[in-house]
């Protein structure tokens, strides 16, 4: 596969985790607005997920800010409007080497997220309905290239670009979320709303059968491969999809990889971090991040041609 190729496949899979990511956590949030009785507090998810360094995002309060600015902003590229564009484009530009099926399925969530209907449903109408219709169009992707993507290159590199985007979602997730936790505290219920944007909750009540510790949702998150949002899996599907590429790489730039991947997974499996030390746990988590970040600049070096 040329290396073109292989970048545009791997993007448009990063693309578009980061977009049901930020609609799960949007839904997730606006409903937890809701149940508040003081006003909710916009402010670190728009700096989580906004362009680093703007300065007009001191002057988002309201869940129709945030919504304008994270979905339909135009303005910048750190919205789900930029995200499906430029999934689209990179698509648009490999036709030849995807099924037709699932371009149709990126034009039209490129289609839906302009009309001017998702943009009122979504600002003045119901938020939770307009999300869930583009989140919709989200699970119509998944299953796009599930049922219609050959398992060439082409699926490795997709599946590859999902599981790396879905590890550094769910590390930052993760961190914002222990940040906000009450000083001491074992249990609480915010964590109900991490569990929901990652689509965990019910699975964490089947598996671990009691109230929300906070070990177990650290637990589950990070370290337990049973849940396909966790980052241990995440990274050991990257692993397993990059095994695939061995025999159409040069052997060195493979081993590199190879041996990244390999120390990202082993670091973590066996991590001996104390949960209930939150300093412990963000270094596990910066350093992670890191190796995941690492891993994604070593293809763009050695399988894409990036200088």
């Amino acid at each position: 596969m040329l290396s073109r190729v292989a970048d545009a496949v791997f993007w448009t899979a990063r693309y578009m985790e980061r977009t049901d990511n930020v609609l799960r956590m949007l839904r997730t949030n606006y409903i937890a607005s809701q149940d508040e009785i003081s006003e909710f507090n916009w402010q670190p998810w728009v700096k989580q997920y906004g362009p680093p360094g703007d300065k007009g995002l001191a002057e988002i309060t309201s869940y129709r800010d945030a919504i304008q600015y994270l979905i339909l902003s135009r303005q910048h590229d750190y919205s789900v409007f930029s995200y499906v564009i430029r999934a689209r484009e990179n698509a648009r530009s490999i036709q030849d080497f995807i099924a037709k099926e699932l371009w149709q399925c990126l034009n039209d969530y490129y289609h839906l997220i302009r009309d001017p209907r998702t943009e009122r449903l979504l600002l003045n109408d119901d938020p939770v309905t307009g999300l869930d219709t583009l989140l919709r169009e989200s699970t119509f992707y998944y299953g796009t290239v599930d049922i219609t993507t050959s398992r060439g290159e082409g699926y490795t590199f997709l599946s590859l670009g999902k599981y790396l985007e879905r590890a550094l979602q769910g590390l930052d997730l993760l961190s914002m979320q222990l940040e906000a936790l009450p000083k001491g505290a074992t249990e609480s219920g915010h964590w109900k709303y991490l569990l929901y944007s990652l689509s965990g909750y019910e699975f964490h009540g089947k598996y671990y059968k009691n109230s929300l510790q906070t070990n177990d949702v650290i637990h589950q998150v990070l370290f337990n491969t049973l849940f396909p949002h966790s980052v241990l899996y995440s990274l050991v599907q990257c692993e397993r999809y990059f095994k695939r590429l061995e025999p159409v790489s040069q052997p060195d730039h493979f081993k590199e990889i190879e041996y990244a991947i390999g120390k990202a997974v082993n670091d973590l499996k066996y991590s001996s971090v104390d949960s209930h030390d939150p300093k412990d746990l963000q270094e596990l988590f910066k350093k992670t991040r890191q190796q995941v970040i690492a891993i994604g600049q070593k293809l763009a070096t050695l399988y894409f041609g990036y200088s």
